[in-house]
């Protein structure tokens, strides 16, 4: 017996020796956190030979930080969640490991099917040209919230378009006291770029687009005179509310009867509304287009890390966005599954017998668009929000703001690019 001890004793500290360890940095906290633990506890337990230290490194600002740190002092982990502008910016540091190798390996890649079966933007947001970077984690679509209960109220139809969005949110808003102010708005906004985006791509427009294979600002165009002009109309029609904030808190006080939100906010907004009043979702209404942003990171490999470490570090990534796990994933933090065969998975047919706004999203994948993939995004994006903040707070006339911008947009792409 005490022979037998000590032969397991002895096998229990070779295989100690034989695990590969991958260090993972991630920023999520909360439930999010948790459903992680979940998956890398799983992964870990099925996989002996690898160990996976999942660290949770704080938000994204705090990730991002970290990683651009720990690019100059060469201290980075074996693989990270990323935005896809980090991970540009990481590239041009050339820290960034390709997934190439890995992906088409034949024994340990993924078959031609198998990588077209994650949804086609975001399998693209990962790759830079032919080169695979990254692979998709937490994504986001963007919907229509809205007050179920008002909009049967006052007999209004869910708006398919921006037309009918309008007319909607001029149904709904009413000074409920008669104090001769607004008590509900038909529609609320927050006065960021995100916002301003999302109309933006629906109105066919776009913030950069690209001439000779590099991004030049676009911003200086009619499609954006267009959005900036509808929302001034709502506004002086008085019947849109705005804020910087998030409006899972206004939408659940009823003071305002809609918004576009990510699908993400769906627990803040059951927070908000419990108790109160019905409540559901809708894809974003189309303009000129049904295209529109969304949001969320990817997970990237670092250069730094030796062989074996990066083949370890590829199975849990594979294991990440394997069927079952990404529609573990989608179900626990409301993130969409990245694979089309999640679907078809008994966990998430199960699930969507008893949560049918789980499927909704999914209509408007197709139809997703993902920002530039360059270094000076975050910066571009911040001009883009101070100039739609500025104008819809009455700090500055249209063509002022879209200068500003367009002028500094242009700096911007002249640090990436060079003059």
């Amino acid at each position: 017996m005490k022979k037998l001890l000590v032969i397991l004793m002895l096998l229990g500290v070779i295989l100690s020796f034989a695990q590969t360890k991958v260090i993972f940095w991630h920023a999520m906290g909360g439930r999010h956190g948790k459903t992680l633990e979940q998956i890398v506890n799983s992964f870990n337990e099925t996989h002996p030979d690898i160990y996976v230290e999942a660290i949770y490194v704080g938000n994204y600002g705090a990730l991002s930080q970290k990683l651009l740190a720990g690019a100059q002092a060469g201290e980075l982990p074996t693989i990270s969640q990323a935005y896809s502008n980090w991970t540009a910016k990481l590239i041009q540091s050339g820290v960034v490991q390709s997934l190439n190798e890995f992906l088409n390996d034949p024994k340990i890649g993924l078959t031609k099917e198998e990588w077209e079966d994650i949804f086609k933007p975001l399998r693209e947001n990962g790759m830079w040209g032919d080169t695979v970077y990254a692979i998709p984690f937490n994504k986001s679509l963007y919907m229509l919230y809205y007050n179920s209960d008002l909009l049967t109220l006052y007999g209004v139809d869910v708006p398919k378009s921006i037309n009918e969005l309008y007319y909607a949110a001029k149904m709904l808003t009413e000074d409920i006291d008669g104090d001769g102010k607004v008590d509900q708005y038909g529609f609320g906004i927050r006065t960021t770029v995100d916002f301003f985006q999302i109309l933006l791509s629906l109105r066919g427009g776009s913030i950069l687009k690209k001439v000779d294979g590099r991004w030049v600002s676009n911003i200086d165009s009619k499609e954006t005179r267009e959005v900036l002009s509808f929302v001034k109309k709502m506004i002086d029609d008085g019947i849109m509310y705005y804020q910087g904030g998030y409006l899972n808190n206004p939408f659940g006080m009823q003071k305002i009867a809609m918004y576009i939100g990510t699908i993400a906010g769906r627990p803040y907004v059951a927070s908000s509304v419990k108790g109160k009043f019905n409540w559901s979702w809708a894809p974003v209404p189309v303009w000129k287009t049904r295209k529109v942003p969304f949001a969320g990171t990817d997970i990237i490999m670092f250069k730094s890390a030796t062989e074996e470490e990066k083949k370890a570090a590829w199975e849990f990534m594979k294991y990440l966005i394997s069927p079952e796990v990404t529609a573990f994933w989608s179900i626990n933090t409301g993130y969409i599954p990245v694979r089309k065969s999640a679907l078809e998975t008994n966990i998430w047919k199960e699930n969507v017998k008893s949560d049918p706004l789980a499927e909704i999203p999914l209509q408007q994948i197709d139809n997703a668009v993902f920002d530039p993939q360059i270094g000076v995004w975050y910066e571009i994006r911040t001009t883009v929000g101070n100039m739609f903040s500025d104008f819809v707070n009455g700090k500055v006339d249209m063509e002022t703001a879209i200068k500003t911008a367009d002028d500094q947009i242009k700096r911007y792409l002249e640090e990436e690019y060079g003059k």
